[in-house]
């Protein structure tokens, strides 16, 4: 006996997977020959430029602020903002504030909102907030630093606490049976 596990049709299949498993791993680098602007991303063998193209320093984000009575600032959840995942209540917050230029209408559609939240009962003013935000810091040094600009602005209305009548009722006597 050689000490030879495998037998000869054996050994060619497993050496054909390996060779077929090697080169759709490595057909993807494949991109790298071309010049940037024909190289082509595509699933499921992906080049994923996501993560190797160049990103600008400083990103941009929309977002909602919570204002107190003391001028202190909260962030308001994504769900408080609309239904669904965070990306798309984000995706949904720009494209309205931003590209459709509706943040006024947008805060003063979202302020009534708040007002019916408990969660929210502590809030007197709702802002639509553009940041920009240098990523390095961010996502380096775990800093928060940028600028902001308040898109839009709304008071939450807040209903006055009316006093309620309280009605006493005493118990009625009983009677000895």
């Amino acid at each position: 006996m050689n000490g030879d596990l495998w037998a000869p049709h054996e050994r060619r299949r497993a050496t054909l997977l390996t060779v077929f498993v090697m080169g759709a791993v490595l057909w993807p680098l494949r991109q790298h020959l071309r010049p940037a602007e024909r190289r082509v991303d595509g699933f499921p063998l992906s080049y994923y430029p996501m993560f190797s193209k160049r990103r600008r320093r400083h990103g941009h984000v929309v977002y909602a602020v919570g204002i107190l009575a003391d001028d202190s600032r909260r962030r308001l959840r994504h769900s408080v903002l609309g239904s669904g995942g965070l990306n798309q209540v984000r995706h949904q917050l720009y494209r309205v504030a931003v590209r459709e230029g509706n943040a006024q209408e947008y805060a003063d559609a979202l302020a009534p909102r708040l007002a019916a939240r408990p969660s929210c009962a502590d809030l007197v003013r709702v802002e639509i907030v553009r940041g920009e935000f240098d990523l390095d810091t961010c996502l380096l040094d775990h800093r928060v630093e940028g600028t902001e600009t308040v898109l839009a602005t709304a008071d939450i209305p807040r209903v006055a606490a009316t006093p309620t009548a309280v009605v006493v009722v005493e118990p009625a006597e009983r009677k000895p049976a």
